[in-house]
């Protein structure tokens, strides 16, 4: 079974490539600077891009892989690899810490025999002579990667099973999985079910809604055209006001002298122009009310808004909407899903419920075509959250199903109906849905191999311990730090 590429096994790299790791400018304008700052640390140890460290040793094979797999070496793909070269240094500083604490020295003799082939005559045999020969220096580094990743390899034996070694089909060390486990897992797709379904999309809430939400809400969306001066005090605010009362300033001019423009464009015209956006800034209602009346060319006096102390002249009168126009219907739309919410959700878990309750009583059928809305097939399915790979899963390309495989009120309310019952609505996402139990108990058209399911559990115990490293509040990770403002900066 396919695993994924960066799982802790992939972070198990060999640093034996070449015998002379030299920090080069591995990308264009990525190491100008003589030193950058460190990319994190693990415990008190800096994980550092410098002469000879594991960090830049890491990130060199990473590089090496991209481009030998014919990636392109970009921005993205160059913080990709300071990133994995980063969580490769964790995990192994993770490994050798843990390994050593229980006493574990790597033994030369192993080191020995992995560094035999790297020494060998025109024939394939060993030379003790090419070894003597060698360069003391490029041996002695030669073999501490190999130390290194020794001590990485026990680490993970120990935790996860040998890769290697094995007792006929049995890995050695390790979490190991025992028969109970593989027949629970196998036994999941072995209860099944599919389900008639409907949804209704939150995301095309009526027009006629629109309107008599509107309707019976329409001071919300009364529109006013103002300018605006906004300035930090109120004896600032008074200040410019008296100015623009006596003519020693225009309101024009003293927006471009005066305003902080925080609620309105370079001009000074008021860029939140409804009712329902004007009583968020302003916080008094009678000041409220000051503005609201204005009539155009007139001036407010100082108000305080959310931001300050502001200065409103009216540039015409306030217009009332009209909910026969798309682009009001837009805006009461635009308040709903930014404020309301609810009361969508609401007008369509009473539609959905009015479904589910004529569905009971003349048939699921019968109440589709009284709604207009399609009846969907959902393919069988076992209860499998997250569509784990170690059993069959939910189609949630279907409408209305995006998410549904990590909905726990979904998966709940599916697998506790009984065969022809109609459910409650559920919502998922932005969609209410309702299921009738199709067929229960369906088996799977061929059963999931247990080598297949085995090797799955191992990946999912090796990404949680991935995870569980990476988040331990003894890693501090500045990898997007170091990268965006200091590596890209210099490009």
């Amino acid at each position: 079974m396919k695993r994924s590429v960066y799982t802790i096994g992939s972070l198990i790299i060999l640093l034996i490539a070449a015998f002379v790791f030299v920090l080069v400018p591995i990308f264009a304008g990525g190491t100008k600077q003589k030193t950058l700052p460190p990319f994190g640390k693990f415990e008190n140890i800096q994980i550092k891009y410098e002469q000879n460290s594991d960090f830049s040793k890491f990130v060199a094979n990473y590089a090496d892989n991209f481009k030998n797999n014919g990636a392109d070496i970009n921005p993205q793909t160059q913080y990709y690899i300071y990133n994995y070269a980063f969580n490769a240094t964790v995990y192994q500083l993770t490994a050798k810490k843990a390994v050593k604490e229980t006493g574990y020295i790597v033994p030369d003799t192993l080191v020995n025999r992995a560094m035999m082939p790297y020494f060998t005559d025109e024939k394939g045999n060993y030379s003790s002579k090419m070894y003597r020969l060698a360069d003391p220096q490029q041996v002695a580094e030669m073999r501490e990667s190999f130390e290194k990743d020794f001590y990485t390899r026990r680490y993970s034996d120990d935790n996860f099973g040998s890769q290697t070694d094995s007792i006929g089909e049995k890995a050695l060390y390790g979490l190991k999985i025992s028969e109970n486990e593989l027949k629970f897992v196998q036994d999941m797709n072995n209860n099944q079910r599919s389900f008639n379904m409907v949804s209704f999309d939150m995301n095309k809430y009526p027009d006629t809604e629109k309107a008599a939400y509107g309707k019976a809400n329409s001071e919300k969306f009364v529109t006013y055209n103002l300018s605006v001066i906004t300035v930090a005090d109120k004896s600032k605010a008074e200040s410019v006001a008296k100015k623009i009362a006596s003519e020693e300033i225009t309101f024009e001019d003293a927006v471009k002298e005066y305003s902080q423009k925080s609620y309105s464009s370079d001009s000074g015209v008021m860029t939140s122009k409804y009712n329902y956006q004007l009583v968020k800034i302003i916080e008094d209602e009678s000041a409220m009310n000051e503005v609201a009346s204005l009539k155009k060319d007139q001036v407010s006096s100082p108000v305080k808004t959310s931001i300050g102390y502001s200065i409103f002249k009216a540039n015409g009168d306030a217009e009332t909407p009209d909910f026969t126009k798309e682009a009001t219907l837009k805006t009461v739309y635009n308040y709903l899903t930014s404020y309301e919410f609810s009361h969508i959700e609401d007008y369509y878990t009473e539609t959905a419920k009015a479904f589910a309750s004529v569905a009971a009583k003349k048939g699921f059928n019968a109440a589709c075509n009284q709604y207009n809305v399609k009846k969907l097939s959902v393919p069988a399915f076992p209860l499998n959250y997250g569509s784990v790979t170690i059993a069959d899963k939910l189609d949630t390309s279907l409408e209305g199903l995006s998410g549904a495989n990590t909905n726990e009120n979904f998966l709940k309310t599916a697998f506790s109906l009984k065969e022809g019952e109609i459910s409650e609505p559920i919502t998922i996402n932005k969609n209410l849905v309702v299921l009738q139990l199709d067929k229960s108990n369906v088996k799977p058209k061929e059963a999931v191999p247990a080598e297949a399911i085995a090797d799955e559990l191992l990946n999912i115990n090796q990404n949680t311990a991935q995870t569980a490293i990476l988040t331990s509040p003894k890693v501090e990770n500045n990898v997007a730090d170091v990268f965006y403002n200091h590596i890209m900066a210099n490009n």
